[in-house]
């Protein structure tokens, strides 16, 4: 029996490491820094591939402007492309939350931000929604292109 356990603890310590990559595996790094090659690029995933919204607006050029209301936001919805970009327009008297995929910002009462980065960079294709606290953002959907 006394045998056995050095045995034991002398194979777990081979199969764990040979699982984990161990200390003088190739891929061990000693930073806390990713090398490129181990930065992951994701897209924001898409809660829907059509939206709830019965119309939906598209807009011509770089820019798409969406101005939240103390209401409702105008557009509801924005049909957009993947090489245009988002302007947010806070139109209420109010501090907001707005998010989308990575991005967030508050916006102060009559305050506005631009995501300077297509929409094809952070979105995957389909519908997503910008999330206004406390209420009522829109839904984007990006097409396919």
């Amino acid at each position: 029996m006394k045998v056995r356990l050095p045995l034991l603890f002398i194979a777990f310590v081979l199969i764990f490491s040979a699982c984990t990559g161990g200390v003088n595996s190739p891929t061990a790094t000693s930073t806390s820094e990713p090398t490129p090659t181990q930065m992951a690029f994701t897209l924001a995933t898409p809660y829907a591939q059509q939206p709830a919204a019965g119309i939906c607006a598209s807009f011509e050029g770089e820019m798409v402007v969406v101005t939240l209301n103390i209401d409702v936001p105008d557009p509801r919805c924005a049909k957009v492309n993947p090489d245009q970009k988002l302007t947010v327009i806070n139109n209420t008297q109010a501090e907001l939350g707005v998010s989308i995929g990575t991005y967030k910002n508050t916006l102060a009462p009559g305050g506005q931000f631009t995501i300077d980065k297509p929409f094809s960079e952070y979105l995957a294709a389909g519908v997503h929604q910008l999330t206004v606290t406390p209420c009522c953002g829109p839904e984007i959907w990006l097409e396919e292109k």
